[in-house]
């Protein structure tokens, strides 16, 4: 089989945290790339953990829990660690966006009932209107700066929302300097967003003018359309944009793109 090497020669920024960024660093590498990382995120359990507590104490009174990412999965089962509670007291069904949210949960033992096509909480409303009655209760531990769509359209159907920050997004000091110098040399080619906290935690190191010194000539690759709106939003071009929302349809789409 012949090696793929279509990133060859290309210099690709990773922003992700870097506790998150291993896999798609090593996706970079394989392909023939090389990876600069600049994590511009950590996470770290949110200051409130009140609505948390509360739902992990009652467990056992919802119908659903809705996980929409690993760190989600990971800072709830910490807590649950932490509080003593047990997770058999959860006698509800499970709903995870995305591949690697659900392979989180049913390597700590647990079984998805229902993962959307499209890893986006529209999809995930849009999939779930045949399995979800007006009454039922359901748990959303996620980020405290998630997205307001899902508790809202959850509540639309007649669904009881907890919404339960379980961990928070922070910017993380000290990787944009070096980055700079680079992008200012002209040494980078693509730099990549796999989330809207990402892009503006990234942009936050710049002053317009910089944006606009520092970024001519470089692609931006996101991982999805929301994050893709994220970067619009912010005045700047997107030029690839993962066909999966994924690491894997980021990596596709980077590989694909010719400009």
């Amino acid at each position: 089989m012949n090696k793929d090497y279509s990133l060859a020669g290309k210099r690709i920024v990773v922003t992700r945290a870097r506790e998150q960024a291993g896999e798609l660093i090593q996706k970079i590498e394989e392909r023939g790339g090389e990876a600069v990382v600049c994590p511009v995120i950590r996470f770290v359990p949110p200051p409130d953990l009140t609505v948390l507590d509360g739902a992990l104490r009652r467990l056992s009174t919802f119908d659903w829990i809705f996980f929409t990412s690993v760190n989600g999965v990971a800072f709830f089962f910490q807590r649950i660690q932490e509080l003593g509670v047990s997770m058999e007291e959860f006698i509800g069904r499970i709903a995870a966006v995305g591949k690697r949210t659900a392979a989180a949960l049913e390597a700590r033992g647990l079984s998805v009932q229902h993962i959307p096509g499209k890893f986006t909480a529209e999809h995930l409303i849009e999939t779930m209107h045949d399995k979800l009655k007006s009454g039922q209760k359901v748990l959303l531990p996620r980020s405290s700066i998630g997205r307001e769509v899902l508790p809202r359209s959850l509540a639309a159907l007649g669904v009881e929302v907890t919404d339960a920050p379980a961990y928070d997004t922070v910017k993380s000091e000290g990787s944009i300097a070096q980055l700079m110098n680079e992008l200012k040399a002209k040494q980078i080619d693509i730099i990549t967003f796999t989330s809207p906290s990402t892009v503006r935690y990234f942009l936050s190191g710049f002053s317009l003018a910089e944006r606009q010194r520092y970024l001519e000539g470089v692609h931006i690759a996101v991982i999805g359309p929301i994050t893709e709106r994220a970067v619009r939003e912010e005045g700047l071009q997107v030029h690839i944009v993962g066909n999966e929302y994924s690491i894997d349809g980021l990596i596709e789409s980077m590989s694909n793109y010719t400009g």
